[in-house]
């Protein structure tokens, strides 16, 4: 990682509370502090030398916007540390240390806070599978909600998402409604600049119903002058046939009554807590995910995402049972879901972001606020995704994208359009990659 808490402090005998067997306490810390407001995440950096504590810390305020200098004497019991930024004290913190962890309290920019560190490097437990039953939702990704999990990298779960309204695989209303979220996940380790991996070995039907809530097509999919008229008593419904694979509208009376469509269950709504101590309502999306309504995005995915707060807090949602592309009336076919997924770590690296794979496919996830800057940037992301990961020059990129590169408009009806650049395995599997640039 770029910095992590490095500390590598030498204690003289008149502070044996830092000290075992004479030895310097010294490793790579995840450091967090919490406030009223929420919590920050960061990386600090400490050495002694003649009974002296200097160091640098990333950014500890709610917002994560100030990088400070520490300076400090060790005690019995740990350290007395101060906070500068731009060489003006801003805060203090007692810190104690304890094994593998550090503890400790104070003020920062007027604000009490607390603090705690664990050792990066310290022995992870050993992955195991977990079966989880959820009792609460979320409505909002961020981090200020308990995690509902804590989870190792290397661990999966088996859980179950709730539909959009919030309803079970029994119909059974269990939350608020609003692509309601199984979580947080809490990933041990995870901190800012690092990349979640999120593995999805299942995603299956666990009902044999669906619904469609809009009767049009949405006007952000449409010419502004396009009228529609729904028609009277037209039905929401869908069945579901799980030993099939088909859906079918529930619609006797209609020319759509002979349709059958094979199903793709799939997870509109994923995503980890935003940057900037933000939160994102569950029917958004942005740079941390959210709800990209993308239909690839299904059993045998693999996403990347991007870390933006300690313990990453993962969240998933918004069960479909099939989807066109674009989301071009609002809706999939809104269902409940169970889902199985795994998650890891690739510590200190980020491509900035979201990217994915599949069997077939690399793909790499643009955001923003039209449809032109999100192709812009799924194009931008994948140039580097290549130049990353293969050590292509900029002439090399541009032969290869030109000729191969396929887009998705994964969806259009949210608050943000998203697009996806994708290029095929087959395809890169005919580079002959350089070494890459550190």
């Amino acid at each position: 990682r770029s910095l992590r808490f490095l500390v590598a402090i030498c204690v003289a005998a008149s502070a044996p509370g830092l000290c075992l067997a004479e030895e310097p306490i010294a490793g790579t810390w995840d450091v967090t502090t919490s406030f009223a407001g929420g919590t920050a995440s960061g990386v600090m950096t400490l050495s002694l030398e003649d009974g002296r504590i200097t160091g640098a810390s990333e950014p500890l305020d709610e917002n994560q916007f100030f990088p400070l200098t520490v300076e400090g004497e060790p005690d019995d019991a740990g350290a007395d540390l101060t906070l500068l930024f731009m060489g003006e004290a801003v805060g203090r913190l007692d810190v104690a240390y304890d094994g593998d962890a550090l503890t400790g309290k104070g003020v920062l920019y007027g604000v009490d806070i607390g603090m705690s560190a664990e050792r990066a490097d310290r022995p992870r437990r050993a992955p195991t599978v977990h079966d989880f039953d959820p009792e609460t939702y979320q409505l909002q990704y961020s981090s200020r909600a308990e995690p509902a999990l804590r989870l190792a990298p290397g661990e999966r779960v088996r859980t179950i998402t709730l539909d959009n309204r919030g309803r079970d695989e029994n119909l059974e209303w269990r939350a608020m409604p609003g692509n309601t979220l199984t979580g947080p996940f809490y990933i041990e380790g995870a901190m800012p600049g690092d990349t979640l991996v999120v593995r999805l070995e299942k995603v299956r039907l666990n009902r044999d119903s669906a619904a469609m809530y809009s009767h049009t097509l949405n006007r952000k999919a449409v010419q502004a002058d396009h009228e529609q008229t729904p028609a009277e008593n037209w039905s929401r419904d869908w069945t579901l046939d799980r030993r099939r694979g088909e859906a079918r509208i529930v619609a006797p009376d209609s020319a759509l009554s002979e349709l059958k469509l094979p199903v793709k269950p799939m997870i509109g709504s994923v995503g980890v807590a935003p940057p900037l101590n933000t939160a994102l309502y569950a029917g958004d999306l942005w740079v941390n995910g959210g709800n990209l309504d993308y239909n690839r995005i299904t059993e045998g995915m693999t996403l990347y995402l991007p870390v933006f707060r300690a313990g990453a807090h993962l969240m998933f949602g918004d069960g479909h049972a099939l989807q066109g592309d674009g989301e071009i009336s609002g809706q999939g076919l809104e269902t409940s879901l169970d889902i199985e997924f795994a998650v890891d770590l690739i510590e200190g690296e980020n491509l900035g972001y979201i990217w994915s794979e599949n069997e077939d496919d690399v793909m790499v996830h643009g955001v923003d606020n039209t449809l032109d800057s999100a192709l812009q940037m799924a194009t931008s992301g994948m140039a580097r995704w290549l130049k990353k990961t293969y050590g292509l020059n900029d002439s090399e990129i541009a032969a290869l994208m030109s000729a191969s590169i396929r887009y998705d408009v994964a969806v259009v009806v949210n608050t943000r359009p998203h697009v996806v650049a994708r290029l095929s395995k087959e395809t890169l599997g005919m580079i002959r990659p350089r070494s890459v640039p550190e």
